[in-house]
């Protein structure tokens, strides 16, 4: 039975020191749980959570915890079961901790986006297309899977510099990274390698399918009308494509990535506006 308790404990559990007092954790629990203030309690059947709870809580003299209450609050919670029977339950509020923490978690992630993010095109930078390339060839081969890559060129780039000037260019940079990035799948990773040049990179695509994907993004782009600011109206723009699937006795994207650039090159001298 609760003997005494002060309103910050009361308030954990959605009630006041009055109602808290000579109540059982189980009374106080299944409050919170009714009026959906308090701790958070996320079970639709709460005698079996309660169960449950009670069962991971009797098997050690001293557990701690930490839960989350309705009104944003967290608390770090000891339950101590004495030899008597009776049970010692503290909470101490970590809130400012815990905000600390999301905090710090937030700034991390801020920063590991500025790291791997283009900051033009908002896509994967060279750095990030390393990584994920590390580690999707490294998945395709471990589990025998097809993988495929796809380097992309915007033809005539130097051109289009030369007649918008590099505040224009840099607008069809980003308008193509957003268009073309709508055309891939979510599985499918979109890098700013260098100037105008992207690669793709496809999970559990084989030679084939790499190729329609390449196709319908060449056509699709050679179709768009992209925005520049020093004209009146859209300009067309067109693409060039190599692709490359991984084979066997291929170790690292690396391989993959000479013979897309390769067939980039031949789409390149063979016309532009192809896939190879």
């Amino acid at each position: 039975m609760g003997i005494y308790c002060n309103q910050h404990f009361a308030s954990i559990f959605g009630t006041t020191v009055q109602n808290a007092t000579g109540k059982k954790s189980a009374d106080l629990l299944r409050n919170a749980w009714e009026t959906k203030q308090g701790v958070i309690i996320n079970t639709d059947n709460f005698e079996q959570w309660l169960a449950n709870l009670h069962k991971l809580h009797s098997d050690k003299a001293l557990n701690q915890y930490e839960t989350d209450l309705t009104d944003g609050r967290w608390f770090k919670m000891t339950r101590i079961n004495l030899d008597s029977g009776n049970t010692i339950i503290m909470g101490v509020d970590i809130t400012e901790l815990k905000n600390a923490q999301k905090a710090l978690e937030d700034a991390h992630q801020h920063i590991e986006n500025l790291v791997n993010t283009d900051q033009l095109t908002g896509v994967h930078n060279r750095r990030s297309y390393n990584q994920i390339a590390k580690q999707e060839c490294a998945r395709a081969i471990r589990f025998n899977q097809p993988l495929s890559l796809l380097v992309i060129d915007i033809d005539y780039f130097k051109a289009i510099n030369d007649c918008y000037g590099h505040i224009g260019g840099d607008q069809i940079l980003k308008e193509f990274a957003q268009t073309c990035d709508k055309l891939l799948r979510q599985s499918d990773s979109l890098s700013r390698i260098g100037g105008e040049e992207f690669t793709a990179i496809l999970p559990m695509t084989d030679q084939n399918e790499a190729k329609v994907i390449a196709e319908r993004i060449r056509a699709q782009i050679a179709q768009h009308s992209f925005y520049v600011a020093q004209t009146s109206k859209g300009i067309n723009i067109t693409i060039s494509i190599g692709c490359s699937t991984l084979t066997e006795g291929d170790t690292s994207m690396n391989e993959l990535f000479c013979r897309a650039d390769k067939a980039l090159y031949s789409a390149k001298h063979g016309g532009r506006n192809k896939v190879q």
